[in-house]
């Protein structure tokens, strides 16, 4: 089953498809998929392109429906996700956090759905306060996990990792390949991993990096052992 977001969205993005990003530890087992939207099949060639949920395009209205969206096709995969032991992450923003929070509907829907993960950017407002976010605090009294993304994009301090909201931990792509061969980029990671065990990273290029990675106990890699593959061809295509 193919599935379009052709009926919430305006026709700029009726080719719009739910593609998944794996994600793998540095030895190359498979951990889970970031979920993202993609406006066209020659995107899904580049994942650096994939991992861009472009919500700032459409109304409140719209993220609201497509959210469902994505969490109802993500349903249709629960098993799969379940009996493989992988993890989801799926982008939400200011104004999806405040939808999850209020909506029943998409409350249960996440409540059923274990091995969801919300990803929040450094972007989200007032993030710096942790806890003391009234949306940041509602999202974790609901029982939803949090990975924080983009880390190093310039948006949040080290002040938001502090609290240890966060399961896991998504560097910004440039920010990784501008510092990774750098000496003091194992003093970062180490930083990191005192507020989050899992690091993930994107953007890995050759098995030095990788070495380097697993050296340093990163959780996750992205781009570097298997192409983003489409949601409904999962079980099939995913590596």
């Amino acid at each position: 089953m193919r599935f379009s977001i052709s009926s919430i969205a305006t026709a700029k993005y009726m080719t719009n498809e739910f593609i998944c990003v794996p994600i793998h530890t540095p030895c190359g087992g498979i951990i889970g998929v970031d979920l993202s939207l993609i406006s066209s099949a020659r995107e899904l060639k580049d994942d650096r392109l994939a991992a861009r949920d472009n919500y700032s395009q459409i109304s409140f209205t719209e993220k609201e429906r497509l959210l469902l969206r994505q969490l109802q096709a993500v349903e249709q995969q629960a098993d799969f996700f379940l009996s493989e032991n992988l993890v989801c992450g799926v982008n939400i923003d200011f104004h999806l956090a405040g939808i999850i929070t209020s909506s029943p509907v998409i409350k249960e829907t996440l409540r059923k759905l274990t091995f969801v993960r919300l990803k929040i950017s450094e972007k989200f407002p007032n993030l710096d306060d942790g806890l003391d976010n009234p949306l940041i605090h509602s999202l974790i009294e609901q029982k939803n996990r949090l990975w924080l993304d983009d880390l190093g994009a310039g948006f949040c301090n080290l002040s938001a990792l502090q609290s240890c909201l966060f399961e896991a931990v998504k560097f910004d792509r440039r920010f990784y390949l501008k510092h990774v061969g750098k000496p003091f980029f194992s003093v970062i990671i180490n930083k990191v991993h005192q507020f989050s065990e899992r690091i993930i990273i994107e953007g890995v290029e050759n098995t030095q990096q990788l070495e380097t990675l697993h050296a340093n106990h990163i959780w996750g890699v992205q781009g570097y052992y298997g192409p983003s593959v489409r949601l409904d061809c999962l079980r099939r295509d995913l590596r």
